[in-house]
Formats: C-alpha cells, structure tokens, sequence
C-alpha cells in the first residue's frame, strides 16, 4: 500500500488547487512563494488598477507568469480537468496493482503451505488416491461398481493396493488386452479378446487338450460362456460388425477373464460380462449388449434345482429314470445366446465333509464351434472308441456317449458321461449300468441333441445306434 499511499497525496493537493480556480478567484501564479506578495482576490487586482510600486510590480508580474510562457500558453479550464482525471486513473491503476501483488502473495503463501503439508502427508495419500482411480477407470472404466473391490480380496480378505492397469485394442488384429497389477506385482485382473477365427480356435482348443474332452461347466445366469479354470472364464458372443471370415462365416468374440487366487469363478462372472459388453464395444462387434448378472452375485455360487424344475428344460431327459427321485440336484446353464457350452450335471445334493458341493455323477455337454472336433476326438480317445486319427461321428460305450452336428454352418458336438463305481470314484452315489443301461444313456443324449438342435437352428444331427 506504499504507492497507493503516495497516490492519495498526490491527488489531495491537486484538489485544493482545482477549489481555488472553480471558486472565482483566480490567484497570481509565483514560481515560489515570496513574503511581500500580496494576499489572494484584492480589490485593487481586480479593479485592474496599478498597483503600488509601479514598474517593480508589473517586473514581479512578469516573473510569476515566466514559467507559464516557458512551457507555453497557460491551458485552458478544460485541459486542468484531463490532467486531473489522468491523475485519478494513476491513483486507481496503483490500487490496483497493489491490491493484485497482496493477491499474489496471499497465494504464493498458501501454496507454499500445501506443498508442506503434501510434502509431508502426501506419500501416504498417493496409494490411496491412485487405488481409486485404478478402481473406477480400469479395462476402460468397464468393471461393474464393486466388483473390482471383490477381485481385490478374492474371498473378502484384504489385499494390496491397485498400483498399475493397462488397455490397450488393435482394431486391425481384432484384439483387446487389459491389465491389473497390485502393489505386490500379483494380476488381479487380466482380460483378452478375439475376433480371428485362428485365435479363437487355438485358445479354445487348448482348453480340451488334455482335459478327457471335456470342457469347463457352462456358466450360469445365461451367459456364453464356460468355466476355463478355478478363477478364469471363456465368453463367447456374435461380432457381426466384423463381417465374415474367409470361410464366410460370421465373426464370433471370445474374451478371456481371469483373477487371481482365491477369487472363484462366479465372482468373475458379473465382470466378464462386462467386459464382453466393452470389448465389443471397442473391437466394432456391433452386437446388443449381454445383461449382467445381478449385483452381489458373485457373493455366493448358484445354486442348483430340483428334477421338477429341469424337466421342461433341455435337461429334461436327464431328469428322467434314476434320478428322477431321491435326493439330487441339478445344475442346468443353458445360455440365453449361442454360447460355446450348453451344460446339464446331476449331482447328489448337499456337500462333503468340507463343505463343498459333491461331483456330478451324470453330465450332458453341448460344444459349438470349429474346436468342437478338436474335443469330440479328445472324448473319443478317453472313452476308448477306436478314431484311426478321424473324427469319430457318433459313439455308445457303457460311460459315454457321442452325436454331432452343424450349428450355424460350425462343427458342433454333444456328449453324455456317467461316473461308474469301478474302485476309483470317490462318490458313493456313483451310478451302475444297472441303474443306468446304455439304451437310457442313447436316450438321455438324444432329447438332449434334439432340443439343442432345434434352438439352434442346428442341421445334420448324427447320433448313436441304439446298443
């Protein structure tokens, strides 16, 4: 405030001068004050008489107006007034840039306390502000609300902060990747999607190899999926926007969600649906979105159904004979579209000793897809049905069963299996050739194949001769 001070003087004193002229009295204009002048508005100055001494005044007169003539002609009433009023934007424009350096300072003060307080405490805000941020922005903001706070935890158990997440799509290649790391270099969450029908046989092939021919359990709430491990998942949806690949067929996109260890597969399953929805979204599938599983599914795995509620179903048949009565239970994932698996297990109900539900002693599959030759041979081999390295068409044996078809212009396959009580189950409840003869397996296969078929729209359908 020391300008803005200096200005309100300045402009003081030039008031009391522009009051003396308004006011009629116009006083002598003197370089410096003199002690022999004579006081302001006498008579005689007015009057315009010569004043006394003469020559002497009239010199003095000349000397008081010198300056004036030196710098040029006296200005007029209208020009004292511009110059006052510069006087007053001087004085306004000092105020003001004071007032704005006060502001400056001000500022810089509270920055500086913030940086001592972030400097201080911000190390230990920084994990926690980026956890959240990785929380609601991950796979392109695609996790449901929750479930990445799920994921985390796996069983509800804390776990390390989210500390790095990468998406990343190549419209070119038909690819999508996305991942989550903790704070412990441990994935929490990794997804990859296809849309080349060499990509999505490979991953799917590998699936089966290895595994009898059997593939993962379809996933439950109608999505198109299967169960590809203990904590990952394979969804499979229709990518028309694509168009066709070179077989002519319409392109397909299979997307890969896995999470980390104790986390199960149906906590994954409302995130996976998700993501198909996204990756479907960035690769151009041009598809309706899957409707997800409801909030706080992944809580608790779905639970099965008695014989009365599967007989209307494509797991009617298996509903039917032995198990029609008694204590089983039956877990039907029929998907709401083509998915790759359809899947209907009888199991007895309740659980073991830990708790667990028991394993199915009876199982019908249904396989869509070019990899679905890839697992018939596989089911073929394990069941001991000679194939000379050709694709067995259809098959009965005491334990299994094989029929095949054409789904959608693709290889489709479907397969029965029995846990017999041969010395190596562990289920007591394992069912005999008595119980279950090979003619009821034919049929059991059959309603299934046919109903299947008929959804689908499916041609061709090759089952077994009746044993």
């Amino acid at each position: 405030m020391c300008s803005g001070g200096g200005g309100g003087v300045g402009y003081g004193a030039g008031m009391s001068e522009e009051e003396q002229r308004e006011g009629g009295h116009e006083p002598e204009e003197r370089p410096e004050p003199v002690a022999e002048a004579e006081p302001e508005g006498r008579p005689e100055a007015a009057g315009g008489s010569e004043p006394e001494g003469g020559s002497e005044a009239a010199g003095g007169s000349e000397a008081a107006e010198r300056p004036a003539s030196e710098n040029g002609p006296p200005p007029e009433r209208e020009t004292d007034s511009e110059t006052e009023d510069e006087r007053r934007e001087r004085w306004r424009l000092a105020r003001e840039t004071d007032d704005r350096r006060r502001r400056r300072n001000r500022i810089a003060a509270w920055c500086g306390v913030g940086v001592l307080l972030l400097g201080g405490g911000g190390w230990i805000a920084k994990p926690f502000v980026q956890d959240r941020m990785i929380t609601s922005d991950a796979c392109d903001g695609a996790v449901p609300d929750g479930s990445m706070d799920t994921l985390r935890g796996g069983a509800g158990d804390a776990e390390p902060r989210l500390t790095e997440a990468e998406a990343e799509s190549d419209d070119e290649l038909g690819r999508y990747t996305c991942e989550v790391v903790n704070e412990e270099g441990r994935q929490v969450l990794s997804v990859q999607g296809w849309t080349r029908r060499d990509d999505i046989d490979r991953r799917l092939i590998r699936e089966v190899t290895g595994r009898g021919g059997i593939p993962g359990d379809a996933l439950s709430g109608g999505l198109p999926g299967f169960r590809s491990g203990v904590s990952s998942l394979a969804l499979m949806t229709a990518c028309p926007g694509r168009g066709k690949d070179a077989a002519g067929q319409q392109r397909q996109l299979l997307v890969d969600v896995r999470g980390a260890l104790p986390v199960k597969w149906y906590q994954l399953a409302r995130t996976g649906g998700a993501m198909v929805n996204k990756v479907s979204e960035r690769l151009g599938c041009d598809t309706e979105p899957l409707p997800l599983p409801a909030k706080g599914s992944e809580k608790h795995e779905p639970g099965a159904v008695s014989a009365a509620r599967a007989a209307d179903t494509a797991c009617g048949a298996l509903a039917q004979g032995p198990f029609r009565s008694g204590d089983w239970s039956f877990d039907l994932r029929i998907p709401k579209r083509s998915g790759p698996v359809s899947t209907c297990l009888v199991r007895p109900s309740g659980g073991d000793e830990r708790g667990r539900g028991h394993a199915p002693v009876a199982w019908l599959y249904g396989v869509y897809g070019q990899w679905s030759r890839q697992m018939m041979l596989e089911a073929a081999n394990h069941s001991g049905v000679p194939t000379a390295e050709a694709l067995p068409r259809k098959w009965l044996t005491d334990d299994s069963a094989g029929a095949t078809a054409r789904c959608g212009g693709r290889p489709a396959g479907f397969l029965l299996g029995v846990d017999r009580p041969d010395g190596e189950s562990d289920e007591p409840q394992a069912v005999s050739t008595e119980t279950l003869s090979r003619g009821r397996m034919r049929a059991m296969l059959a309603s299934f194949a046919k109903k299947e078929s008929a959804r689908r729209g499916c041609t061709d359908l090759r089952l077994p001769a009746a044993g």
